[in-house]
Parts: C-alpha cells; structure tokens; sequence
C-alpha cells in the first residue's frame, strides 16, 4: 500500500527509536501495524462492495455490445455464404426470349441468349416534374 522499500523501513525505525525511545517504541510500532492491517481490511472490504455492485449492471453492458456483434457475425456469414455461391435459390432469374420458339435462321452464330426485360410498356405514368399531376395510361393500349 504505501510501498516502502526495506532501507526507508530501517530509516523511520531509527527516526522513531531517536524521537520516541526505547521503551515507547515496541507499542508504537504495535500501534502503527495494527492502523496498517485496518485500513488494508477496509480498503479490501471496499473493493470487494464496489466489484459486487457492479457485477450485474457490467453483465448486462457486455450482454448489449455482444448482441448486435453476434447478429453482425451472422449478417456477414449469410452475406458471405450468398456471394460464394452457396444459396442457389436467391441466383437471379433468367427470362426466356420471346423468339425462343422460333428455329434459328441459318448462318446465324450459336451466342448464349441474353435475357430480355419484362415489358415495361404497361406501367402506369409517373410523372416527369415534380408539378406534374399524375395520370392514367390512355385507354386502349
């Protein structure tokens, strides 16, 4: 507690011999020891109050961080396990041509069929300005 090495321990014997004598000496260093040995109980009976007290609220800060870091850890695996390949269900879906029936014309090269968008031509207007009030396609189409 107060770290005193072994020379200044001999130093304040010799000071305390020189300032109380010999025969007040042997009680007073009694005196001193058992004033050491209570504030090291007190200080240890603190100690150990505070950590007890804080045990529970430390537990449920760790429980907040560790959450969001497990469910991270997990976003990243799933993540990882989509770009490796490994869920085939979620690859993206391939439209057919709509000339696919049709037999190909001769001289034609053998190239892999690009898909074709859906058909766009059927979505509502959505306005082009912000102003623009929005309306229905026209009839007929």
């Amino acid at each position: 507690m107060f770290n005193l090495s072994g020379s200044e321990v001999v130093f304040i014997a010799i000071l305390g011999l020189i300032v109380l004598g010999p025969e007040k000496l042997p009680s007073a260093m009694r005196r001193v020891g058992k004033v050491y040995r209570e504030i090291r109980n007190i200080s240890s009976n603190v100690q150990r109050e505070v950590n007890k007290v804080m045990e529970e609220p430390m537990r449920e800060v760790r429980k907040l961080v560790e959450e969001p870091i497990g469910e991270a850890k997990k976003f990243t695996k799933d993540a990882g396990d989509v770009f490796g390949g490994k869920m085939p269900h979620l690859q993206p879906t391939v439209f057919p041509r709509k000339d696919a029936g049709a037999p190909a014309a001769a001289g034609t090269s053998s190239q892999p069929e690009t898909p074709t968008p859906p058909d766009v031509s059927r979505q509502p207007h959505t306005p082009s300005t912000p102003g623009e009030p929005r309306t229905a396609p026209p009839a007929g189409t």
